[in-house]
This record gives structure tokens, sequence and C-alpha cells, in this order.
């Protein structure tokens, strides 16, 4: 601790000696002779600047610095004779000097940020007051030529320095005054330790960054002449630094560079500096990407700070005037896809098989999580790139930089991505009308069939790579015209009917990415368009894409993604729009009966799928509605009650009379082709009297309930379909659809009786994954018509059933939870058949008998040695029956302990409590069965009470 205050002790009293000096003992100090002294004590104070660790330390002697090269604050700027001494002799220290200074700021960045801040400001000082420019040099070079000069230096076009030259160099800095000879050789020298700023001007500090600044403007103020080697360079900091991040070090940038600017024309009647900053220019387009793919964060986002000064001194006047050039706005252009390579390893080409829900968060993506570059990472440089894209589109002509982007497209496939972000982020800040024009032809390029429907699936012909890349390239196309639907505002509708379908079939996609743009672009649309929701969009402009809907359905092998059209419309529909929906289904019923068509059958099934589940979704919507008013009703005043009565009457009348209007300009199917494409079922049951569904079709039922019952029909004939995938479609579209006619039975009971035939013999397909959608068809039946089914089911169905688990229990033994074998389809439908006998039971309304064979013919699942998934359904089996009949269920659970576990005494003295006793643990029925017997015994219980 003595030593640190020891040597601050010294720096302060050289500090206070020097400030307490007269001028008079001052120009004696200042001379030849004490040369030598001086640049002990300023070394002196550079060791301990460089090297102690105190801040305190390092500070104090940073100013005595100062103080011995007479730069400090106290001193007298007027009298320039004494500064003209004082910098003839510092003269000799200047490279030991500037260096150690140097070496303080470019330590790390962990140190106090003053150290940092009054090296530069020591550096900045001394090299003013050394190569300060002479009141007699009226000769003044025109910044032109200096700007040639710098330019020639810095970018390497100037001779190579030979070895007559460095000695040259050498033996004029030995000069023993300030010279033209020895300025010219210090600005030389000092120009490799100008270069080596980069690190400074990227600091994280930015009290550091604004120090800089005042150095350069500093330097530039006072040194034109003498460090014209170096003006580029210095400039180049200055309008990096103009669009630093902080504002007071930007502001200060840019009154820096407006001052120098002004100086120099007024003072010298030159041209302006941005003419002599293009070369600059162009040279930075050609080393950019290469220094930002080797900088670090810091070091990335200065450049691009850097580039950015440069486009807005260009300014709209000069930068239209560079583009006009071919070869100069490629450069540009190129230059930013470099920098801006998309990195796409990320990015899933998974496909969703089944219907997906687009309110699911699993579709939700981070706004531009997606978007990754290769090269930058931090979000502060991803936010300068934008900037850079809005400064091209606002200073520069967007004809020329649109033209030559489709020109790049097309000759430079690999960089499609990067351009055509370029010009998505270009086209965000445009707001010139007089550029609408350009408009069309952005949408026709980027909807042109090449572009817009790339391979986004892993085949032969389509690597991994290349379906990622199409994937973002997809999703930058749709995001390209929501920024054209936000630069237009309501005029964007002039491109509905080009663009609202392929939209649309982009949010419906089975690419996750790319229906989240879709849906995002649809939400933008529907804003400028001054619509609420994504509904009222479609609804406004139905006849936009139910067109290319109906056209396209019927070349759908050609046309896949119209699928996705329909599913998107069916989930933003509502009541009002179902005419529209019917007219498709209706194409649909049509082409089905041409077997020009049946190539396309399981596609149009999903339709009709897509079709009964939206159908489904908007009545349970309806129902919960009806059910908050129910809710509202019964809390309000009698005279609320009313009104809302008959609110709600007229709107329902407003709305049925709507649907009747449009209904009656839609074709309806003629019967006679339903009838001449459904397989007559002759075979009649005891339990259904022979009926026909068209006999009984009332002809008040609702629109959407007619076109659910010709759609049910319709389905009945792909039921015993060989083709497998049809098959399940078929009883899935059932399965949904069947539930929403339950409230009229005169309908549903024929269609159940029809279904019954082809679905019997369904169970006995050698395929267990049509079984499994056959049981829960069949659940579904036994829920909307109990026991209307049952003796057909006891019959035809269950023996079949018992088959398969019996022989099936026998895979599944000694199946843990880890093994692979929960994944077989033969796990799911045991799994399945355990989980809902008990509750068909229920349905069904079976009796003791029946009861009693379903708990026989699964009872061996209780055993321990069998999955443990498939033990708990069958628990849950004798649970579910239990709560229906709990006489037959306690008496089976005795049965089995009493076979498998220890026999039960038969004489009168019998009691529930012995079964606790004696009993080994290891038996592989006892937990299980145990667990039965205690469940229906507390419920026993319970009423008890």
């Amino acid at each position: 601790m003595f030593h640190e205050e020891l040597k601050e002790a010294v720096t302060l009293c050289i500090k206070d000696m020097i400030h307490q000096c007269f001028s008079d003992v001052l120009e004696l100090l200042y001379t030849k002779e004490n040369i030598h002294k001086l640049g002990e004590g300023i070394l002196l104070c550079l060791i301990i600047a460089r090297t102690e660790k105190s801040s305190v330390v390092r500070l104090a002697a940073i100013d005595a610095t100062m103080a011995l090269c007479h730069i400090d604050d106290e001193i007298d700027e007027s009298d320039i004779v004494m500064q003209n001494q004082v910098a003839d002799i510092i003269m000799a220290f200047l490279p030991g000097v500037v260096g150690g200074l140097q070496e303080i700021a470019m330590q790390s960045e962990v140190q106090n940020h003053r150290v940092t801040m009054m090296a530069i400001r020591a550096w900045g000082r001394i090299i003013s007051l050394i190569m300060h420019d002479k009141e007699e040099e009226d000769t003044a070079l025109s910044i032109e030529a200096v700007m040639k000069k710098s330019c020639s230096i810095s970018t390497g076009t100037a001779q190579p320095v030979t070895c007559k030259t460095k000695c040259d160099i050498k033996h004029n800095l030995e000069g023993a005054t300030r010279c033209k000879e020895w300025f010219e050789a210090a600005a030389i020298r000092l120009g490799d330790c100008i270069q080596l700023l980069d690190k400074i001007r990227s600091h994280s500090h930015h009290k550091i960054r604004e120090e800089l600044v005042e150095s350069i403007n500093l330097i530039l103020q006072n040194c034109p002449r003498n460090m014209r080697p170096n003006v580029m360079a210095l400039m180049d900091y200055l309008i990096c630094l103009s669009e630093d991040e902080c504002t007071e070090v930007a502001e200060r940038a840019h009154n820096v560079l407006r001052t120098i600017s002004e100086n120099y024309m007024e003072n010298y009647n030159m041209r302006s500096l941005i003419d002599s900053l293009e070369d600059k220019f162009y040279d930075l387009l050609t080393k950019f990407p290469t220094i930002v793919r080797r900088s670090d964060d810091n070091e990335q986002l200065a450049f691009l700070n850097q580039f950015t000064g440069y486009l807005r001194l260009l300014g709209n006047r000069r930068l239209p005037h560079i583009m006009r050039s071919q070869a100069h706005i490629q450069r540009l252009l190129l230059a930013l896809v470099h920098i801006m390579l998309i990195d796409c390893s990320d990015v899933s080409v998974l496909q969703t098989v089944n219907v997906k829900d687009l309110d699911d968060p699993a579709y939700f993506y981070g706004s531009n999580s997606w978007r990754q570059f290769k090269f930058i990472k931090d979000n502060s440089c991803k936010e300068k790139l934008v900037v850079i894209c809005k400064l091209l589109g606002e200073l520069g002509d967007v004809g020329i930089l649109v033209d030559t982007i489709f020109e790049l497209m097309s000759d430079m496939r690999q960089y499609r991505k990067e351009l055509s972000l370029l010009l998505n982020w270009i086209l965000a800040s445009v707001r010139n009308p007089s550029v609408s024009h350009l408009y069309k032809n952005i949408v026709d390029f980027y909807t042109t069939e090449e572009l817009w429907y790339l391979p986004i699936e892993v085949t032969e012909d389509t690597s991994l790579v290349q379906a990622q890349s199409n994937v973002v390239q997809c999703c930058l196309l749709t995001e390209g015209l929501a920024h054209i639907a936000e630069n237009l505002q309501h005029d964007y509708d002039r491109y509905l009917l080009k663009t609202l379908y392929l939209i649309i079939e982009r949010a419906g996609s089975g690419n996750a990415l790319i229906s989240y743009i879709g849906m995002r672009t649809l939400e933008r649309i529907a804003e400028v368009q001054q619509h609420k929701t994504i509904g009222d969009l479609l609804r406004a402009n139905v006849d936009y894409f139910s067109y290319h809907v109906i056209i396209k359905l019927r070349k759908l092998d050609r046309n896949p993604g119209v699928l996705d059209v329909v599913e998107v419309v069916m989930k933003y529909s509502k009541l009002e729009f179902l005419p529209h929906l019917k007219g498709i289904v209706e194409d649909v019923l049509r082409q089905l009966s041409t077997s020009h068509y049946k190539k396309n059958t399981y596609s149009f099934l999903k339709v009709f799928y897509k079709f009964i589940v939206c159908i489904k979704m908007l009545i349970e919507s309806q129902d919960t509605e009806v059910a908050k008013k129910e809710d509202t009703r019964a809390n309000s005043s009698p005279s609320e009650t009313i009104i809302l009565s008959l609110l709600e009457y007229y709107n329902a009348k407003k709305i049925n009379e709507k649907i009747e209007a449009e209904e009656i300009n839609i074709e309806g199917i003629e019967s006679d082709a339903d009838a001449s494409n459904i397989d007559p079922l002759e075979e009649t049951n005891e339990d259904c009297p022979d009926s026909n569904v068209e006999d009984k079709k009332d002809e008040n039922l609702p629109a959407h309930i007619k076109i659910i019952i010709t759609v049910m029909i319709r389905c009945l004939n792909f039921l015993p379909s060989k083709n497998v995938q049809e098959s399940l479609m078929a009883m899935q579209t059932l399965q949904e659809g069947l539930p929403i006619l339950i409230k009229w039975e005169n309908e549903l009971l024929p269609i159940v009786h029809k279904v019954w035939h082809p679905l019997m013999d369904r169970f006995e397909d050698e395929n267990v994954l049509v079984i499994n959608r056959a049981w829960q068809l069949l659940h579904v039946l036994a829920d909307i018509s109990n026991d209307f089914i049952k003796s057909r089911t006891l019959r035809q169905v269950l023996p079949s059933i018992f088959k398969f688990l019996a022989e099936s229990s026998k895979e599944s033994i000694h199946k843990g939870a880890t093994n692979i074998y929960k994944f077989t389809q033969i796990y799911k439908l045991q799994y399945e058949l355990l989980s809902t006998l008990g509750v068909i039971a229920q349905l069904l309304k079976l009796r003791e008998q029946e009861l009693w064979q379903i708990l026989t013919n699964t009872q061996m699942y209780l055993s321990a040695r069998q999955n443990t998934a498939l033990q708990a359904c069958c628990v849950k089996l004798y649970k579910d029956i239990a709560d229906y009949n709990g006489d037959i269920a306690w008496v089976k659970c005795l049965s089995i302990w009493n076979s498998k576990i220890k026999r039960i005494a038969t004489d009168a003295t019998f009691d529930m409590k012995d079964l606790d006793t004696d009993i080994i643990l290891s038996k592989e029925y006892y937990k299980n069965v145990n667990e039965v017997i205690q469940y229906i015994q507390e419920k026993n219980s319970q009423y008890v009470k």
C-alpha cells in the first residue's frame, strides 16, 4: 500500500510542480538541455499508468503525463509560442508517448473506464499539439488531394515502402525541427497507430466512444494538413460513430462530420467531402463481408455503423447516382447478401399428418426466431441491418434496387433467400406513393409458380438442406406480401384476387413454420383491410378464393394445397358462412359421383372430415354462447330478460332468412345421383324397422344438418373399402358427424342401421389400426343410440373382441412401461378396448350375464405380469362396471380371489375381513383385485351412510 501511495504522491507532485511554475521557468524547462530529464519523467508516468493495478494511481500518472506534455486542462491555449516550444521538445518522444497511451487505452474492458477515457484524451491532445498545422503554411492541398492520398495509403494502392523510403522516414523523424519532411514521416508512422483504434471504436462504454469522437475532432480541426495521410481513417471512425447506439455519441459525431465538411468547403473552396468519400465507400463494399465474418459482435456492429454512416452521408443525391452503375449496385447488394447468409439448419421440415389446430401454441414461433444468420448473432447487429435496408429504400432508387434484386435472384439462385429478405426489409421502409407501380411487379414475381411452389419435403430429388432452405424461402415470400399490404393499406384489395388464396394455402400448410407465417400474414392483411378478425376478412372476400377452391378441387392431384385452403376457411367460418361451405362440399360430392375422380377419393373424404369438424366446432361455440346468455338472463331483471329474448329472436330470424336466401342460389345435389352411388343394404334387423333416410327427411331441417346427412350417407360407401386410408377416414368422419345428429333421431337411427353391416366386417380385418378405429366408431354409436345396437354388438362384435384380447394378452406379458411394446398398434388397441369396454357396457345397458362375460374375458389383464398401463385400464374397467352393477363386479372379484389367490371358506362364518389374513403378496392377482374390492367396499359404505 505504501508503494502505491508513494507512486501516487510522486505523480501528483510532478503535476502540481508543473502547474505552479511561472512561464519563464517553463520556458527554461522545455529546452534541448532538459530533454532527457523530461523524457525520464514522461517515461516514469507512462510505466506507472501502464503497469499499476490501482485505477487511482493510474489516473494520477496519466494526469502527470498530460501536465508534462503541456496538454492538460490547466494550460493557456492562447499562448501559441509556448505551445510551439513544448511541441518542439516533446516531438522527440512522440512515438513512445502515443504508443504508451494507446497501449493503456486498448487494454481489457475490465479496467476502469476512466483510465481508458483519459488515455484516449491524452492520445488525441498530444497528437494535436505536435502535429498542429502552422499558420504560415498557406499552400494547402485541396481536400480532394488529401482524400486521394489518404485512400491510396489506406487501401494499399500506393507504391510499396522501399528500404530507402523507410530509412528516409527514420532519418526525418530524427530531425531536430518539425519541418515538412518530419511531419510527413510522423504522419505515416502515426497511421499504424490509428489503424489499431478499431477496438476502442467498438468499446462497450459510451463515454469512451464519445471521448474518441472528441479526440478525432481535435486532430481533424488542428492538423488537417500534417495528418493528411490519416484523414480518411479518422473520418471512417467518425462515420461509424455517427451511427452509434448511444444518442449522445451519435449526435456528437454527426456534428463533427458536418462541421468538418463545412470548414473544408468554406476555407479551401473544395468540392464536397461526400464526393471524396465515394472511392472509400467502394473499397469498403469489397472488404465488408470478410471483415464482418471475422469480427466479434462489437466489431461487427462498429462496421455496420460505418456502412450506415456512409449511406447517410451519400444521401438521396449521391446514392441513386451510385446505383445507376450496375457494377456498383451489384457490389452493394452482394456485400449485404454475403453477411446476411441465413442459417436454415434448425428449421423443421416435418409435416403434420392430421388436421391441425391452428390455435395450438406449437404452431407459433418467436417473432423472428426462425430467421437466423450464419455470421451475425447479436440483435443489435440484426437491427442495424434492418436500418441499412431502410436507408437503401429511403435514399436510393427503389426501381433500380427491385430490378437488380430480381436479376440476381434469377442468376444466383443460391442467394434467393437473402435477396428476398433484403427486398422485404427495403419494402418495409418505402412509403412513397410514387413507387406503388413496382408492387405489381413484385407480387407477380413472388407468386410465380416456379418460385412460390418450392419442394419442402425431403425426397430423392430434394435433400434435407434444400428442403430447409425452401421452407425459409416460402416464409420470406409470404412475408413480402404482408409488407406490401401494410404499405398499400386498403389499396391492397386490388391484389387480393391474386394473393388471398395463396396466403390461405400457406396458413393451412402442413409445415408448422410456413403455417405460422401464413396466419400472421392473414392477420396483417385483415388489419390493413379494416377487418377485426381473419374470419371477417375471409367472409368479405369469399369470391376471391371460392372460385380457386372449386376449380383446383377438380384437379386435386396437381393442386394438393387446396385442401389446406379448405381447412383454413372452415376453421374461421361461422354459421352464416355455411352456404359457401355447402357449395364446396356439394362440388366434392359431384366429383365423387364421377369415376374420373376416384383416385382423389381419400382427399375428398378429408374435405368431408374437415367440414364435419368445422360444423361441430360452430355448434359447440353456439351452444356456449347460448349458455352464457342464459346465465346472463338468469341474473337479469324481468325487463332485461324480455329485451334480450326479443333481440335474440330478431337476430336468429335475420340469420335464418339470410341463409335461406343464399340457399336458393346454390344448386342442390340430385337425389338420383346419390341413389346410384349408394349400395342398398337390404338386410333387416329386429332392433330397427326397415326405413329410408331420404323418405324421412324433414324439409324443415337446418341447412347444415341436411348436408351432414348427405355426407354421412356418402361415407358409408367407403367404410368397407379395401383401401385402408379411405376406410379409416370414412370411419373418422362418421365418428365426428353422427353425434351432431343426436337431436334428429329420425335421421340418425336409419344411418346407424346402415353403418352396422360394413362396420361389423371391420372387426374381422387383419389390420389392427382398422379394428381400433371401428371400435371408436362403435363407442360413438353406443353413445348416441344406446341399446339400439345392443343385441348386434353382443352377437357380432364382442366375440371377436374377446378373442383378440385373449390372444394379445400373451404378447403383453412381462412388457414393462419402458418396453418398446407400448408403441405397437396391438398395445394401442388393447389400451383402447380395456379403457372403454366398461363405459360401452353401461351405454348398452348390459345385463349380469353379459357383464360377467366381459369381466371373465378381461380378467387376465389383472395379472401383475401384464403391462402396468394395461393393468390400470383393466382395473378401471372393473370399477366402471362396479359403478353400473356393483354386485356382479364384487362376485367376480371373489371368484378370482378364490381361484387365483386363496381359497375362501364356504361356511356361514365368511367375513370380508378374512380376505386380508395370511395373504402372500407375491400372488400376481392380489394387488389389482384387492384394489377393486376396496373400491366396491368404499362405495357401498358411502351408500350405507
